[in-house]
């Protein structure tokens, strides 16, 4: 009975150590749940980064524009104009000029009389040089071709300060040959022919606005007549 009480001691114990070293197998064969999931996160490949798939389309962000900065506009400085007194020099700015022919069509051959006009068109009295040395007459033509002036072949040095009331106008008549001429009038001067042309009225740097009128050929147009119907004939005056 000792014996087989012994024997049965020993084959529980066998049994025991079997039954431990079976399951010590067991669970370093097959992993936890933790484990399991830790496995399978370490084997799924990582989110893409955005750009990285071509396949994930990224809003591409404009880049922001960079304004210069604001930059200080140079104020330029306003002269006020010149207080002008009574009795100074007139300014070109405060007198006008102007030409007038006494017929808007004329024939080769007349002589055509010019008036030049100068006004006074500030508020203030002043005084001005209108002397036949600084105030013209010229003739171009439409292409702005300068074909005369009353100070080529009659130069001048007469002076004449004429003081201005405001409005105040000065007239000057010249007589037009209906010839051609230059500086120091070179000769032979041509005889101008029939055309459309310009009056232009300068004085100093001051230039009127063009005056166009007409040179027909004779044979052509009829002699002007005046109010009475008689033939008008160009009428005496400094010619050129």
């Amino acid at each position: 009975m000792l014996a087989l009480g012994v024997a049965v001691v020993v084959i529980g114990i066998i049994a025991v150590i079997v039954m431990v070293v079976v399951m010590n197998s067991t669970s370093s064969e097959q992993p936890t749940a933790n484990e399991t999931a830790d496995q399978n996160a370490q084997a799924a490949p990582p989110t893409p980064l955005p750009g990285e798939n071509p396949e994930v389309k990224t809003p591409i962000q404009p880049p922001a524009q960079q304004a210069p900065p604001p930059t200080a506009t140079p104020t330029a400085a306003v002269v006020p104009p010149p207080i002008l007194q009574e009795g100074d020099d007139c300014p070109d700015s405060t007198l006008a000029v102007k030409g007038i022919t006494n017929e808007p069509q004329y024939v080769v051959g007349d002589q055509p009389k010019f008036t030049m006009v100068v006004t006074n068109i500030g508020l203030v009295a002043c005084q001005r040089d209108v002397g036949a040395a600084v105030l013209a007459a010229y003739v171009y033509t439409l292409e702005n071709q300068r074909l005369w002036s009353n100070l080529d072949c009659a130069p001048s040095n007469e002076t004449l300060i004429k003081t201005f009331q405001p409005g105040e106008q000065v007239t000057t008549e010249v007589t037009w040959t209906g010839m051609g001429s230059a500086p120091n009038c070179p000769l032979p001067r041509q005889p101008i022919g029939p055309g459309m042309y310009n009056l232009v009225v300068q004085l100093g740097n001051l230039r009127s606005a063009p005056v166009p009128f007409i040179l027909a050929d004779p044979a052509a147009a009829p002699p002007p007549a005046d109010a009475n119907g008689a033939p008008h004939l160009p009428q005496p005056g400094p010619v050129g």
